[in-house]
């Protein structure tokens, strides 16, 4: 499907798009799919409300469509939620919200029409059929986009301005921030017990059901297997013979536990343990446990080099919404803006 006039757009703003998250002012797509799959077809008359014009910006319209789409699924989340006049509030407060977006993203778009911005035919097919396949047949596509009152020509004209939006974002916003060694460096620093992780121990396990013997045999026979781990058989071995807990099979493994994970008395005795020892058995309804501590690892801070990814992450996020806040506070300057 072609576009008459897509040979005029001639600015090559064509920045590969970096996988960080999407700002939530180009969330419309997303949004937009899951609306199209599951909002329910409005009524004739409302169809007509629909097409009802919200605000003006420079050259592009803001209509009753354009707010539903975002707003759908958030309403139908308060409605289940919220009643009476809560529900009325929260509704208002974020058809307010959610109207200032959608001026705000008619707002780039116009920027990116006034730049010329390029978007492939090929990229708009593209997502046109990622949508379509989300469908059984195409009939049921096109019925579900008409009961929105969109024809194929205008989902797909939607996404290539949307495209358009995300290309410019990319270029003007994206693209100009950049994360330091030094800012990184700077993060840890000052904010080094976001990333403190608490005591943790690795252990493995035999259980002595009590149930096919009594409880005095259960426990008589949880005790000789201490000795004798405690005299150099192998824990993983003895598992494997005797334990009937889930982890038999594996040597009695159950990985790194941290603390407070546990039943009470089960934390308190395992963390009582450095590595290489072993509990006495401890009562549970399903039994007699016995636990090894394989490893242990006491409070700490996560080092540096396992955590600069997500500092980066962090600090990324920030500056571009920061960047961006700024870029359009930039467009509105200069812009024509009519709320109705």
């Amino acid at each position: 499907m072609k576009r008459p006039w897509s040979h005029c757009h001639w600015l090559p703003i064509n920045k590969p798009v970096m996988k960080r998250s999407t700002p939530r002012l180009f969330l419309v797509l997303i949004v937009f799919s899951g609306f199209v799959l599951t909002a329910k077809a409005p009524s004739l008359s409302a169809a007509e409300v629909l097409e009802r014009i919200l605000a003006v910006v420079n050259d592009e319209i803001v209509t009753e469509r354009d707010l539903q789409i975002l707003l759908a699924p958030v309403a139908a989340q308060y409605r289940t939620l919220h009643t009476g006049k809560e529900l009325e509030d929260k509704l208002a407060a974020a058809r307010r919200d959610f109207l200032n977006k959608v001026i705000e993203d008619k707002l780039i778009l116009s920027e990116a029409k006034r730049k010329k911005v390029i978007v492939k035919d090929e990229e708009v097919d593209e997502m046109i059929t990622e949508i379509r396949n989300k469908f059984p047949a195409k009939e049921t596509f096109l019925n579900a986009i008409e009961s929105q009152g969109l024809t194929e020509k205008k989902l797909w004209n939607r996404f290539y301005d949307q495209l358009m939006t995300q290309k410019l974002v990319n270029y003007e916003v994206r693209s100009r921030v950049f994360v330091s060694p030094g800012e990184i460096a700077e993060y840890y620093k000052t904010h080094g017990q976001d990333f403190a992780q608490g005591d943790r121990a690795r252990l493995q396990q035999i259980l002595v059901r009590i149930g096919s013997r009594s409880e005095e045999d259960a426990k008589a026979f949880a005790e000789t297997l201490v000795s004798r781990i405690r005299g150099g058989a192998s824990f993983e071995e003895l598992a494997k013979s005797y334990s009937e807990g889930a982890e038999a099979k594996e040597g009695g493994e159950m990985g790194w536990v941290e603390k407070g994970q546990l039943l009470g008395e089960i934390d308190q005795k395992v963390f009582e343990q450095d590595a290489g020892q072993v509990t006495e058995p401890v009562k549970t309804s399903l039994g007699y446990h016995v636990f090894k501590v394989v490893e242990r690892q006491r409070f700490s801070v996560k080092p540096l080099t396992e955590v600069k990814d997500q500092i980066q992450d962090l600090i990324f996020k920030k500056k571009m919404r920061e960047r961006l806040e700024s870029w359009v506070a930039s467009l509105r300057k200069n812009a024509y803006i009519s709320i109705r």
